[in-house]
């Protein structure tokens, strides 16, 4: 999968809002997906892949908050790990 760059917003801030945005943005992706899986209708499908760029955003949004500018190595390591449990 390629995610391609992400540009995190200005000013942003490792605060319990930035957390919760991500947790508000998780709920709108299983909102969107239960719309689409109930259905299977593939034009609910463009929606729930917004609605996952915007988790994708505000995850992002929280590493750079915290300093975090390349998550490379990180997603290295969490494959690595992902293999070692057998997921991959």
């Amino acid at each position: 999968m390629i995610i391609g760059d992400v540009r995190t917003f200005p000013g942003v801030k490792a605060d319990k809002a930035q957390v919760l945005k991500i947790g508000e943005e998780c709920m709108e992706v299983f909102s969107a997906w239960e719309d689409w899986q109930s259905t299977l209708d593939p034009e609910l499908l463009p929606p729930l892949v917004d609605e996952i760029a915007d988790v994708i955003q505000a995850c992002s949004n929280l590493a750079a908050a915290l300093g975090v500018d390349d998550m490379r190595v990180v997603m290295a390591e969490c494959e690595q790990r992902n293999r070692e449990r057998g997921r991959l």
